[in-house]
């Protein structure tokens, strides 16, 4: 009876473990009604990199991508395409206090200004 109960007590931790990592790709979007705003870091991390251009992507529905605007360090804009502002973003070593990269945005969703902020963490290199 106790090894049963022990092994249901791993398989709910391992289930649970699973569930918290799908959260965290969630903090990178943004949904209001019809209307959403995810970034994609195109190599698959979730995190950035000191002192390496990264691709990144911004992708809009509902969202007139002429209305977005991006704020954050080393955040470069390269094109906007079918509703993808791709962008590169390369934050110097040393350059925030924290290890983490503060990305704001604006944008309009029917004619209203609506913000929203991601927070990326961000690793050096090995």
């Amino acid at each position: 009876m106790i090894k049963k109960l022990f092994l249901l007590g791993l398989l709910f931790l391992n289930l649970n473990s699973c569930s918290k990592s799908k959260k965290s790709l969630s903090d990178f979007k943004f949904e209001k009604g019809e209307s959403s705003l995810e970034l994609k870091i195109v190599n698959g991390n979730d995190y950035l990199t000191y002192n390496k251009p990264i691709r990144t992507d911004f992708k809009l529905e509902n969202i007139d991508p002429n209305t977005l605007s991006i704020f954050g360090a080393g955040i470069k804009i390269l094109t906007i395409e079918n509703g993808i502002t791709k962008t590169e973003i390369n934050v110097p070593d040393n350059y925030l206090e924290s290890d983490t990269l503060n990305i704001k945005l604006r944008f309009e969703i029917n004619g209203k200004e609506t913000k929203t902020e991601f927070n990326v963490p961000i690793k050096r290199e090995q």
